[in-house]
């Protein structure tokens, strides 16, 4: 993924200074990852490369991601799409405690089976149908339960009532869907984020975006804006959390500590790899690109000159998302694109159902006439909207 704001980001081309151990950081999708275990084998034997040690454990962590990107890469470059995509994209809610300015979860809409306004909240069997569907196939591998909203913040019921949590998704998504990798991206600031130490989950990303109270409001402002000092709060609940985790020896979660890599935190990046990668529990920091969300907030997040610099290199590459990625809304609703905030990358059917978890299934929806479309025109280089704007084609897949 190349970064969409390249005047403005913190840049690097030499190792950096990390507490005494030199670290350039490893390349990935969509940013670059500096492991705390490599960190850590470097202090003990500096003859060791800590960049290459961490990768050795990323590897070892999760040894099917590689062939199958690999895989979905191949299919990519030769617009071959598979029955069903090996990645999904899972919101269970489209509901936050925070504000972010970067999140196009502002102008957010949502519609249900019918075609009207939706909820925000997913139901447990919209949820439950899609990974017994999923579990019936072979060739998946990983699935990532957040979109626009905090996705701890999820309550749901079972048919006896039960209730319900981010937990249950988890170990439904691997029991049910039979999802090889399983991931989690948090704020933090939740009572419940223990409960990520308590089910079959395998990655965590906890994204904090800065180093200091007032960039992190900068960034992460609270949506209840009588939340007091809600930096201290998420420095407080992911400290406890790293605690418990390191105190009963859970080595899953992988967890990654989270800066997106923008003009706010640019001069703050090396100081939270600094800080994070010391704390027993914390697997690797994460340096992520930007992603600009220019259809749903213009240049506010990106200015238009600098966006348009990787516009150029991108305007007439067909969206990996839509041969790779299957993306389900909180209503339940299939769209095209998870970034699709108002949910306008669909059509109804034929028939004139909606293409949702409770009139069709995955399988109908990803190879059904509306995807079909949208790729032909993608790969003639004709893109409608939101995609003519949008600068995020290459996240999902990455650079190859």
């Amino acid at each position: 993924m190349e970064l969409v704001n390249p005047l403005t980001a913190f840049h690097w081309s030499e190792p950096l200074d990390i507490l005494g151990v030199k670290m350039r950081g490893v390349p990935e999708k969509q940013g670059w990852s500096f492991s705390a275990h490599g960190y850590r084998a470097a202090l003990d034997d500096p003859t060791l490369d800590a960049d290459a040690v961490g990768r050795a454990v990323r590897k070892q962590w999760r040894p099917l991601s590689a062939p199958t990107l690999e895989r979905a890469r191949a299919e990519y470059a030769g617009k071959v799409v598979p029955d069903l995509p090996r990645y999904v994209i899972c919101e269970n809610t489209a509901i936050c405690n925070r504000a972010c300015p970067f999140c196009s979860i502002h102008v957010v809409k949502r519609y249900d089976e019918h075609g009207n306004p939706g909820k925000l909240v997913m139901e447990w069997f919209d949820f439950y149908k899609l990974m017994s569907e999923y579990g019936q196939h072979e060739g998946h591998y990983g699935i990532s339960l957040y979109g626009l909203g905090e996705p701890t913040l999820w309550r749901g019921k079972d048919e006896n009532g039960r209730r319900l949590d981010i937990a249950d998704m988890v170990d439904c998504a691997r029991t049910v869907g039979k999802f090889r990798a399983i991931n989690v991206s948090t704020n933090a600031d939740v009572p419940n984020l223990h409960r990520l130490l308590e089910c079959d989950l395998d990655d965590l990303i906890i994204s904090i975006d800065g180093m200091t109270s007032d960039v992190y409001l900068q960034n992460r402002p609270p949506s209840n804006k009588n939340q007091k000092d809600p930096f201290g709060s998420t420095m407080q609940r992911v400290h406890a959390f790293l605690e418990q985790k390191s105190r009963t020896g859970k080595a899953k979660p992988y967890t990654r500590l989270q800066i997106i890599n923008m003009q706010s935190t640019a001069l703050q990046i090396v100081d939270f790899i600094r800080y994070w990668i010391q704390i027993p529990g914390v697997d690797d920091i994460f340096c992520k690109n930007l992603d600009a969300m220019t259809p749903w907030l213009g240049d506010s997040v990106v200015s238009a000159e600098e966006a348009q610099i990787k516009m150029e290199r991108v305007k007439a590459m067909p969206c990996q998302h839509i041969f790779a990625v299957l993306a389900i809304t909180a209503s339940g609703q299939f769209v095209a694109c998870c970034h699709d905030a108002r949910s306008e990358l669909w059509e109804r059917l034929p028939d004139g159902r909606v293409p949702h978890i409770k009139n069709i299934s995955a399988g109908e929806w990803w190879n059904g006439p509306f995807m079909t479309m949208l790729r032909a025109e993608h790969i003639s280089g004709h893109f409608r909207k939101p995609c003519e704007t949008c600068h995020e084609r290459d996240p999902w897949l990455g650079n190859f």
